[in-house]
């Protein structure tokens, strides 16, 4: 009888699941916030770009991460409103209320303040989900 051979476990680092949600998860959110033929329009200057051209754009900063992957936190945002004018905070809250109701913004700046501590598996989890997500978008556009 031989010996059966099991597949060796993959584990991979907390820091490169970050890595990997935070890039499909920006991919889902531009393609998300992009219209059929696949453009997106800045949420903070209303520039039109191509979905695969921009940033998903945080109104509370990334480091939160109670907020980091909050559908409603982010959105496609040109990289000049994202990169070199700091995101634009003041008109991504207002956007952000004027999209999901008033309040919006005052309830994420609340809930970015919540310890939030995510393990490797929550994570992997959040990969599948946002990558089934993708998927689905992708066959839309």
């Amino acid at each position: 009888m031989g010996t059966m051979k099991f597949p060796k476990p993959q584990y991979h680092s907390s820091k490169s699941l970050v890595h990997t949600l935070d890039r499909v998860f920006s991919e889902f959110i531009r393609l998300r916030d992009s219209d059929a033929e696949g453009y997106c329009t800045c949420i903070t200057c209303g520039q039109r770009f191509f979905w695969k051209d921009g940033d998903a754009g945080h109104f509370i900063q990334r480091d939160r991460k109670a907020t980091r992957w909050d559908e409603k936190n982010v959105a496609a945002q040109c990289k000049h409103c994202n990169r070199f004018r700091g995101g634009e905070q003041f008109i991504f809250g207002k956007a952000i209320d004027k999209k999901y109701g008033a309040g919006t913004a005052d309830i994420l700046k609340t809930v970015s303040q919540s310890l939030c501590k995510v393990d490797a598996c929550w994570l992997s989890y959040q990969i599948d989900l946002y990558r089934g997500k993708v998927k689905e978008l992708k066959k839309l556009k």
